[in-house]
């Protein structure tokens, strides 16, 4: 019987972990114990994460208060070390779970292995294989991977990229993606009244919906000046289209959506949208346009076109089902990326390359096996 006296920390920093952390801690509740497993907020994103908690009604064992994120990525890191290291060294647990490539999962695991801590990585084995795309997620998830003892792989092309890269295959598991466990959840669920707020708009003025989300560090400067020129250019001659983007504290998106895109009559900017919103947008969009990672799998799994303007991604399952077109910062590309993802037919399709909603529950069964044999 385990008695590991709440030594489980399952770790959240940001909007993205909170949405594929949150099944599996309540997964591992069933299966291991609430006496066992905490709930961690690393405090990286605070703010975002306070707002879809109340969503949730979800309450943080421990939170971190002193950790907000600052635009230095060198201050981050080494700040979110200190402060994790005597944290752990306080509390002594068992194992961390971390998820992704952020700057405080990496952080986190870095500083748990420091303390002679089990690490469990959770979505391990993404990689574009470029340091600088995405920056500094790249260089994340391979600083996470070279500590973690235990790596939960979505998919066989993840496992392939860990064992290139030296680690022992006992010790990778191929689980799907605990993220589509909550996008299912919640698509089952009715619309709430935002989402059918947005909706009806776009029913009234006979409009289809393209959802629009832009965030990364990579797309600053020229790159988004050109992406949403571009934009810009589409929608003023796609008037049957109600593009629709939620508000990001990211500066230069918000530089770009002002110069380029508040003045489109068919532009519709939102307040940040709760998960649950979303989920049933993106369900209800014609295609989407993204930088996103965790959008990509989204759309993957319920066959809906996704542009991603990036010069790469690291859901390489996207492109080998043609669900998903790469565009890079060049106009041409952008506008063609657009124009396929227009006449792309949205049938749906059984195809989930990321997990059919159960990959929680497998996680939380190797979990429970592993803490066992401690």
């Amino acid at each position: 019987m385990l008695n590991l006296k709440r030594k489980i920390w399952v770790i959240i920093g940001t909007r993205p972990e909170y949405i594929k952390q949150l099944p599996v801690y309540y997964e591992c509740l069933k299966k291991i114990g609430k006496k066992n497993v905490l709930l961690v907020n690393s405090g990286q994103h605070k703010n975002f994460l306070n707002f879809y908690s109340k969503e949730n009604k979800t309450r943080f064992d421990i939170q971190v208060n002193n950790l907000q994120s600052t635009k230095s990525l060198t201050k981050n890191i080494k700040k979110s070390i200190e402060i994790f290291y005597q944290l752990i060294r306080k509390n002594n647990p068992e194992i961390v779970i971390v998820q992704g490539d952020t700057t405080s999962s990496a952080a986190f695991a870095y500083a748990a292995k420091l303390n002679g801590v089990t690490v469990i990585h959770n979505e391990a084995g993404l990689r574009t294989f470029d340091k600088k795309n995405p920056y500094p997620e790249e260089l994340n998830r391979k600083l996470i991977s070279s500590v973690a003892d235990i790596h939960f792989a979505p998919t066989k092309l993840n496992k392939k990229n860990l064992i290139k890269e030296g680690i022992t295959k006992e010790n990778i598991f191929i689980v799907g993606n605990s993220g589509i466990d909550s996008f299912l959840n919640f698509l089952k669920k009715k619309k709430n009244k935002e989402s059918n707020k947005i909706i009806n708009f776009a029913n009234s003025k006979s409009k289809k919906i393209v959802f629009l989300t832009a965030h990364r560090r990579e797309a600053k400067g020229k790159n988004i000046d050109v992406w949403f020129k571009t934009l810009q250019f589409f929608f003023n001659n796609n008037k049957d289209y109600l593009l629709i983007c939620p508000e990001h504290p990211n500066k230069y998106a918000k530089k770009g959506i002002k110069k380029y895109l508040s003045k489109l009559d068919n532009f519709y900017l939102t307040k940040p949208l709760s998960y649950s919103t979303t989920c049933h947008i993106i369900n209800n969009s014609s295609f989407v346009i993204t930088d996103s990672g965790g959008i990509q799998e989204e759309c993957a799994t319920i066959n809906v076109p996704i542009v991603i303007c990036r010069k790469l991604t690291e859901r390489q399952e996207v492109l080998k089902i043609n669900i998903g077109k790469l565009t890079g910062f060049k106009k041409e590309n952008i506008i063609k990326a657009l124009n396929w993802a227009k006449e792309k037919k949205n049938n749906k399709y059984n195809k989930k390359p990321y997990g059919n909603g159960n990959s929680s529950k497998k996680i939380a069964k190797i979990i429970f096996k592993f803490a066992s044999s401690l």
